[in-house]
């Protein structure tokens, strides 16, 4: 009786742990978005053909899916910071795709510098700056200004124009967007020496660094935030950027406090719509250089207007 209960109960166990090993394999194996689970509100509600610049995002394991999940659960939780966010890329994604457009790069990478920075003119804990996240030497390498009196790495606008210098770049050697997004994030260097190492060529079938590998998720579940936010439960608003008086600079600045003073402001203001600008000074370094400061516009002008101010 007790050999009969011992047989009885090891090939119980055996079964279980076979069942267990079987389910797992072919749930990796057989990967199904549809039929994976999902948070209360999100059920059905996520596309299963996903387009990011003019190519499709491919979900070949749960990793891929969690990714996507975990960011579109940050981004929908109805709290001031989501607002915020929200309020914030309907001012500045409409301006960063314009200049995309001059640069003939795909417009869903306006969608990079929402999940670099939500655009917050933040420092990293590696030193990468600004809307679009760029360390010092690859500003310089793209043509933005970096030293002790000027930083345009936060400059919205020049470091736009930066970005679209790099994903020319980074398109020209891989030619692929998706591989471009994902250099971006890693660095052309890492994503080539992937490439050779591993002998593959395609963003999905490289072992990456968890972050990479997770990155062009995230750009995806922003994107379809955005552009399809009844889905979420997400109202947008059309918030618009400031206008704002742009002045041409081409002479040295010895006191910014009293030049914003000159133009009805003061030196806090003139850093708050300027924060490339480190120090009360500026200085034209090369002739023929010149420098756009923005000011808030005054009530009385309608339009937006650009003065030249240069030496007398």
């Amino acid at each position: 009786m007790k050999k009969r209960f011992r047989i009885l109960f090891f090939s119980t166990i055996t079964l279980l742990l076979l069942f267990v090993l079987f389910t797992t394999i072919q749930k990796d194996k057989y990967f199904l978005l549809h039929k994976e689970y999902r948070h209360q509100t999100f059920n059905d509600k996520i596309p299963l053909n996903n387009i990011f610049a003019n190519e499709t995002v491919h979900f070949k394991n749960k990793d891929a899916y969690n990714a996507f999940y975990r960011e579109l659960k940050n981004n929908t939780q109805k709290n001031k910071s989501t607002t915020l966010l929200l309020k914030d890329a309907m001012i500045w994604l409409p301006v960063i795709e314009k200049i995309l457009i001059q640069h003939k790069i795909p417009t869903d990478f306006k969608y990079v510098a929402m999940v670099e920075s939500n655009f917050k003119n933040v420092v990293s804990s590696r030193d990468a700056v600004g809307y679009w996240q760029l360390k010092e030497t690859t500003a310089r390498e793209f043509g933005l200004e970096v030293n002790e009196e000027v930083d345009q790495r936060l400059d919205p606008i020049k470091s736009t124009h930066a970005a679209c210098r790099f994903f020319k770049q980074a398109y020209k050697q891989f030619n692929s967007w998706t591989m471009t997004a994902a250099a971006y994030n890693r660095g052309m260097g890492g994503i080539q020496r992937a490439i050779i190492n591993q002998e593959k060529n395609e963003y999905y079938d490289l072992e990456l660094n968890s972050e990479t590998s997770r990155y062009l998720y995230k750009l995806l579940a922003v994107k379809d935030l955005v552009e399809h936010p009844s889905k979420y439960g997400v109202k947008l608003y059309n918030w618009r950027r400031e206008p704002v008086r742009t002045f041409k600079v081409t002479y040295t600045i010895d006191n910014l406090e009293a030049f914003a003073k000159s133009n009805g402001t003061n030196l806090f203001v003139l850093h708050l719509y300027n924060p490339w600008l480190l120090k009360k000074t500026l200085t034209i370094k090369e002739a023929g250089a010149s420098y756009a400061i923005e000011l808030p516009m005054p009530k009385s002008i309608q339009k937006d207007t650009l003065t030249t101010i240069s030496a007398k």
